[in-house]
């Protein structure tokens, strides 16, 4: 049967309902408590500043990268 949490894995046990991997982030969680949350939500959660920046920031290797397709790898 399928983990409650990620709905992929199989679950640990019968009588359990999370996989290996989500039953460690409960273990987390009841270990270190709202902690959790705020480590999720500064490293992986964007503000749109942040997701325009990395938007620019993709864009412009792109533009480097077809820039060198088309006219070489020049340094002048």
């Amino acid at each position: 049967m399928a983990c409650y949490l990620c709905r992929k894995e199989n679950r640990e046990t019968v009588l359990g309902y999370y996989c290996a991997k989500c039953k460690r982030i409960q273990d987390l969680i009841n270990l270190y408590g709202d902690e959790v949350y705020d480590v999720l939500e500064v490293c992986l959660v964007r503000t749109p500043d942040q997701q325009q920046n990395k938007t620019n920031y993709i864009t412009k290797n792109k533009l480097e990268e077809a820039k060198k397709k088309i006219f070489g790898d020049k340094k002048e």
